[in-house]
């Protein structure tokens, strides 16, 4: 491969191609952000530009219709960036749209090739079936792919590092040493499925007056006719306002999907193990060991491990206003700045350097 314009620079101007999405809140704008702070050079490619997203019905169709010549330019548009700016590095976001065609040739011409991994599974639209064997190192986020991953690419190509929040939107918006002021005694976040709504069906019945909120995509659908429909916001909240409503609520309530895939995968942290303690949330999160490794449970967080254990913690930190503030205080040391995606970054630098040898990263 042809040598970059700025190759005479030598290590003080690594580069990186990042394919993915960059709108403020998302996963690559933080890990991108978090690389120009080590010092990397960054060119983006986003996987949104090529395709058409709508909610609307016909722009939808029409998407569905364009998708190949979409994706065809998707990853031209990748190769077309890594002629110009000749990185070391080629790193995206799980990786969707991104053919093994087109990995492959970004090997042959010396760029090594990443994959942060986010997601519980490897099956779904948009992720090539083939592609994820390409990758010169797959980083996942989920500690239960790592030996399914070690099996299928060998351990040499596979590393371990969590999810992590956005700094510049996951921030606490409330001066310090100020009460937020409360709209909501218990706020969920995140988009409906059957397994988080058996855990906020019994918390529904069980809180009388207390004003709860249930965000997140798919709700009005699924909880209709149940006792969570009266708290469904109806609709997601992003960003900004994600933030605020975090930060805004007493309690937030961290659960997971749900076990599914083919393997049968469920979660035991996300993203939300992280912005909400980031937002300066007070967070109950279902129980398992990894959230311990985290945190340390009835000082930064509290957790618990069935429906019932749920209710009696919501009904005790409402009632214990400076014990849930203390905790909340505690659980945003413990997560700022070490769990952020400009921490990650480095983390994945390191799993770079040290399973990259043989490329130039």
């Amino acid at each position: 491969m042809a040598e970059s314009i700025f190759a005479p620079l030598g290590t003080s101007a690594r580069s990186m191609l990042f394919v993915g999405d960059f709108t403020v809140w998302q996963t690559a704008a933080g890990l991108a952000e978090g690389f120009r702070k080590l010092g990397w050079d960054v060119t983006e490619v986003s996987s949104n530009d090529a395709l058409l997203h709508s909610r609307k019905l016909a722009l939808r169709a029409a998407g569905r219709l364009l998708y190949p010549a979409a994706r065809r330019s998707h990853n031209a548009d990748i190769l077309a960036a890594a002629d110009r700016v000749k990185p070391q590095v080629m790193l995206t976001v799980k990786g969707n749209f991104i053919t093994a065609a087109t990995l492959n040739e970004l090997r042959r011409r010396g760029i090594a090739t990443v994959n942060f991994y986010p997601d519980r599974d490897f099956e779904h639209d948009g992720m090539p079936a083939d592609a994820l064997d390409q990758f010169d190192l797959v980083a996942t986020t989920k500690s239960y792919q790592i030996s399914y991953l070690e099996k299928r690419l060998g351990a040499d190509r596979v590393a371990m590092i969590h999810h992590g929040y956005v700094p510049e939107v996951h921030r606490r918006r409330t001066p310090a040493g100020e009460a937020p002021r409360y709209l909501w005694d218990v706020c969920f976040i995140g988009n409906a499925s059957p397994d988080k709504l058996a855990w906020l069906e019994p918390v529904a019945r069980a809180i009388g007056d207390a004003r709860m909120i249930v965000i997140g995509n798919r709700w009005s659908e699924l909880a209709a006719g149940t006792a969570v429909a009266p708290y469904v916001f109806g609709g997601p909240l992003v960003g900004d306002q994600f933030a605020r409503a975090i930060e805004h609520s007493r309690i937030n309530i961290a659960v997971h999907h749900g076990a599914g895939g083919a393997e049968g995968w469920a979660d035991r942290v996300s993203t939300r193990s992280f912005e909400i303690p980031a937002c300066g949330g007070f967070m109950l999160h279902i129980d398992n060991d990894e959230i311990r490794t985290l945190f340390e449970p009835g000082r930064e967080i509290d957790v618990f491990a069935d429906s019932d254990e749920l209710v009696a913690k919501i009904r005790h930190y409402l009632a214990h206003d400076t014990e849930r503030r203390a905790s909340a205080d505690a659980g945003h040391a413990r997560t700022v700045p070490a769990y952020s995606l400009h921490a990650r970054a480095e983390e994945l630098v390191a799993a770079m350097d040290e399973r990259l040898r043989g490329n130039d990263a």
